[in-house]
């Protein structure tokens, strides 16, 4: 099994994997991230020249990613976002890659019914899911009269677009779709440098292209251009499956109530918040996995799915051409919507005893 080596993504380079591939891995946007690029049908990543050839496609991907640290961090001083955040009201020059993630983020909160805000780091500043830290009824009071997409202004020209937050108060926090929109962003790197087969995985956003590499000792016979089985985690038991979707060309990303959440006075508290209260949202889905052919659309509806609940969740996600969903609700309840039924594997969640 492949062990990755999450360090500096600085000084990170691309290694033999496991599986024939070329791997390269490191720490950035505050996750684990790890890419593996295979040779085309025919080539061997043992060929020095098609080692070179994969090698530069992950350094490729590795300064893409540095590049977007610095651009969309929410806490470089020299970031797009907190230029913004320091001159507001007044609007700043930013990347074209800026203007085009916070346009397509404002359609994605059109669309959520309310669920999803991108300005909801207003109010997210105030918890603390490391430390275990409730805000108070009056700090959350002041807080949300600042939230809101309104308050989020793109302008200027294709060329040298500009950003302005009309209110100093409005936290703009692009975490929830940045990495579907960096996947998709690497997808296209590697495709450009002639990489047909690859996995991308940032921190969990999963986007796949071109079916596994052909393995004639894996049992039974892995033939090329197979789908990948990609495993959705059982939310009462993270250290399982509770579903496995074939996937061979396509980004997997879930959403989950498990993934950040403290106790305190005999109250769970999870890190989805809802942008009406400022409080974790009240839903029956304890996760919702999202399919899609881009991962900014994973990342885009996956909260929505899991805070309209297991019967308006997969109707939301039934209406959206291309995109197919998973849910998981929290009596352990699986549903699917039409478009994966014939993809989809389920694994029973163990018995504990």
């Amino acid at each position: 099994m492949q062990r990755y080596e999450y360090g500096d993504a600085r000084e990170a380079v691309a290694e033999r994997g496991d599986d024939a591939s070329r791997v390269i891995s490191f720490f950035i946007f505050n996750t684990e991230v790890h890419f593996h690029a295979y040779a085309s049908d025919g080539q061997s990543a043992s060929d020095p020249t098609v080692s070179r050839r994969l090698d530069a496609a992950l350094a490729a991907c590795r300064d893409r990613c540095l590049y977007f640290e610095h651009r969309l961090s929410r806490t470089r001083p020299e970031s797009d976002i907190c230029r913004a955040h320091s001159c507001a009201p007044a609007e700043v020059g930013i990347a074209s890659e800026t203007a085009d993630l916070i346009r397509r983020s404002l359609g994605y909160c059109e669309r959520s019914r309310g669920t999803f805000d991108v300005t909801m780091g207003t109010v997210t500043r105030l918890w603390d899911f490391h430390e275990g830290v409730v805000p108070s009824p009056l700090s959350l009071s002041r807080a949300l009269p600042h939230l809101g997409c309104s308050h989020i202004h793109l302008g200027g020209t294709a060329a040298a677009p500009t950003l302005s937050i009309d209110d100093p108060e409005t936290v703009l926090d692009l975490g929830g779709v940045a990495k579907g929109y960096i996947a998709d962003d690497l997808a296209g790197i590697l495709l450009d440098h002639g990489v047909e087969r690859f996995v991308i995985n940032l921190g969990g956003n999963v986007l796949v292209r071109g079916g596994r590499p052909r393995d004639d000792a894996s049992r039974p016979p892995v033939h090329a251009g197979a789908p990948w089985k990609i495993g959705i985690v059982n939310p009462r038991d993270p250290a399982h499956y509770r579903a496995i979707v074939d996937v061979s060309d396509g980004s997997v990303v879930t959403s989950g109530l498990h993934e950040r959440r403290f106790t305190r006075g005999g109250r769970t508290y999870h890190h989805i918040l809802n942008p009406t209260d400022g409080m974790p949202a009240r839903t029956d889905v304890a996760s919702a996995t999202i399919i899609a052919s881009a991962s900014i659309d994973c990342d885009g509806y996956s909260t929505a799915a899991l805070m309209l609940g297991m019967d308006e969740g997969p109707a939301f996600v039934e209406g959206i051409d291309g995109v197919e969903g998973v849910f998981i609700s929290d009596a352990d309840e699986v549903r699917w919507t039409s478009g994966i039924a014939d993809r989809l594997s389920l694994v029973p969640t163990l018995p504990r005893w």
